[in-house]
């Protein structure tokens, strides 16, 4: 494929993607109460996805920080990368940090987009291949999957996590955390709690866990699953669910370190850093030691809510 005809699928999809009326040089937005902001280079235009214009702040200065740029050429490094992703991403050791590389069949061998980011995720920079985009056309740096790394990798170092989940709200601010695989029922859980009146989804796939005044705290993301639901709100973890599909509702409690291993199981870890693996299980721990963990076997009906309520 020729640099003209990839540069011009791009150009589609990224005006497609982004309204001409609401462009900056400047974007940020918060997650899981940690904030980001992007700056870019005096020849770049930015603006935030859809999907993240819920999660937007107008905060000078984030909590992580990160600068934007073109590049002319862009290369992998030469030596052996920390964590390789089915081919869309690659994450190698940089200097005193973390620089990930991004490249798509669509484009060829070589990356169209590079970001570094330092060893605490507070500070970065992310330069795209500008053979590929028009300087007319806004862009988002941060494109998915990199804003969900930038916030897994961050999280994980000793802040709290991101797990396969979905977010529970009830009209009496008690909070309902479902975890589960890929298929486990996350999606079809949240339509049946949505249904309920005066209940928030705060998400169908992913939620990020923290701790706040010693409390488990869960947080919406927008990184949402099949069902679409994606909320900028927040709030208590008073129960956590394990997801399975059964023909059968039946609730079994765990004990907190095994409760801890499952979660672990359910839950976004950068692997290739010892670091965030060991504060992420002390997270776990922590979590568990202080909220009931229990496997919910369910049917996907109505049945399920009842069960949960009569449960607690």
């Amino acid at each position: 494929m020729s640099d003209s005809t990839a540069n011009s699928a791009l150009l589609t999809a990224s005006a497609s993607r982004f309204a001409s009326d609401s462009v900056a040089t400047r974007i940020a937005y918060r997650v899981g109460g940690i904030s980001f902001g992007v700056t870019a280079a005096k020849n770049m235009r930015l603006c935030l996805e859809p999907g993240i214009l819920e999660f937007e702040t107008q905060d000078s200065v984030c909590d992580a920080e990160i600068d934007a740029d073109w590049a002319v050429n862009l290369r992998f490094p030469s030596h052996k990368p920390l964590f390789e992703s089915r081919g869309l991403w690659s994450a190698f050791h940089e200097g005193d940090g973390t620089a990930f590389y991004f490249r798509t069949d669509f484009l060829g061998d070589a990356p169209y987009k590079y970001a570094w980011f330092n060893h605490n995720f507070t500070r970065g920079r992310v330069h795209l291949l500008k053979r590929y985009f028009d300087a007319e056309i806004p862009v988002y740096p941060l494109e998915y999957p990199l804003d969900e790394l930038l916030m897994i990798h961050r999280v994980s170092r000793g802040e709290g996590a991101e797990v396969h989940a979905c977010g529970v709200l009830m009209p009496d601010g008690v909070g309902r955390l479902f975890v589960g695989h890929s298929g486990a029922g996350k999606s079809t859980t949240s339509r049946l709690w949505l249904a309920r009146e005066g209940v928030c989804v705060l998400s169908d796939d992913r939620i990020v866990l923290r701790m706040e005044d010693g409390k488990p705290r869960m947080y919406g993301t927008p990184w949402h699953g099949d069902a679409g639901l994606a909320a900028q709100a927040s709030g208590p973890v008073d129960r956590i669910y394990l997801l399975e599909h059964s023909p059968v509702n039946r609730i079994t409690s765990l004990d907190p370190a095994r409760a801890a291993a499952e979660l672990f199981a359910r839950t976004f870890v950068p692997h290739h850093s010892a670091t965030s693996l060991r504060h992420t299980l002390e997270f776990l721990e922590t979590l568990t030691a202080k909220v009931p963990v229990s496997r919910f076997e369910f049917l996907p009906t109505d049945s399920a809510i009842e069960e949960i309520l009569r449960a607690n």
